[in-house]
């Protein structure tokens, strides 16, 4: 599996009373070697050809029990006491569809969403 990559990697501005953190953008798309040498299935490296979005989200002092997290089409919802993010998708995906998974040794957050 090769990786398109958008990188957002910069702080988030959140409600004045809530902390600042960092949080990653990933697109994904899995690609054969007759995509890698023969170009057979007309894929290109543009997100619009991507099946995944995968997004990484720095979470320092968090506990996965404090996690609530709700997703739309196109908006991620993310809530813990200390911190807060709304975030924009840039692509719809299929909100009944994906995976969240917390890692406590990096405080961060992984969550693989599928594109529609």
């Amino acid at each position: 599996m090769l990786f398109s990559s958008y990188y957002d990697n910069v702080q988030f501005h959140v409600h004045s009373n809530m902390a600042r953190y960092r949080y990653e953008i990933i697109l994904k798309q899995s690609v054969g070697t007759e995509d890698l040498f023969l170009g057979l299935s007309q894929k290109d490296p543009s997100s619009m050809c991507c099946e995944a979005m995968l997004v990484k989200i720095k979470l320092p002092d968090t506990k996965a029990k404090d996690v609530f997290l709700d997703l739309k089409e196109k908006y991620l919802d993310l809530r813990t006491p200390k911190y807060k993010l709304g975030l924009h998708l840039p692509h719809p995906i299929q909100n009944q569809e994906g995976k969240a998974q917390f890692f406590s040794d990096r405080q961060e957050l992984e969550v693989t969403l599928l594109m529609k």
